[in-house]
């Protein structure tokens, strides 16, 4: 599938991976943003959760991230994809304990978002959020697992597509139906590109 305002597709999720050292931060390492956004995909999490997380809030043993207080829930969970274990477990094992991402701000990470989507011409970073009447920009990265998970980029252990409610609950939401017409919204050009 091409990226849309509310999809990033594989292809483009790696050149905005390749194109961060272009954005020449400097409080954060390359590594470290990097991290936060495949944190962020494969967790399915907003940015705030990603951004306020702790290395002590990884369970990798029962593939679990502690989130605390989250928009809906006191105490929220989110669960670890297997296939992000390895790779998560090595980029924790360089880190002291405490925030991952001391000091960073929404608005930072925001403006991230902004000047790579100038940079790259993605267009979810591009399209105003007032013109596509949801929020894509930050909540990309949520919208972007549920639909590679529903259209088989993704596959379960038993090489098959995951179903909504399994979707629904890596993006941990308390109706299928949020997950179906908030974030997997499809437009024609999807249809056309699936057939």
């Amino acid at each position: 599938m091409r990226s849309t305002n509310n999809y990033l597709n594989p292809e483009d999720f790696d050149r905005v991976i390749y194109a961060i050292p272009s954005l020449g931060i400097r409080k954060w390492m390359d590594d470290d943003v990097e991290m936060l956004f495949r944190i962020l995909y494969w967790c399915a999490l907003r940015p705030i959760e990603g951004i306020r997380l702790s290395k002590e809030d990884f369970d990798l043993e029962s593939r679990k991230v502690y989130l605390g207080r989250t928009k809906t829930h006191v105490n929220d969970v989110a669960p670890i994809p297997t296939v992000f274990i390895s790779e998560l477990q090595s980029y924790l094992h360089t880190k002291e304990s405490g925030r991952l991402f001391e000091g960073l701000t929404y608005n930072t990470f925001y403006l991230w978002l902004k000047r790579l989507g100038k940079i790259l011409d993605i267009p979810s970073w591009v399209t105003l959020q007032k013109d596509t009447g949801e929020k894509t920009v930050g909540h990309i990265f949520r919208k972007s697992i549920g639909k590679d998970m529903l259209t088989g980029v993704h596959l379960t252990k038993d090489g098959k597509k995951f179903d909504v409610p399994i979707i629904s609950k890596q993006l941990r939401h308390s109706k299928p139906s949020i997950t179906v017409d908030s974030y997997l919204k499809s437009t024609i050009e999807a249809v056309l590109d699936q057939w």
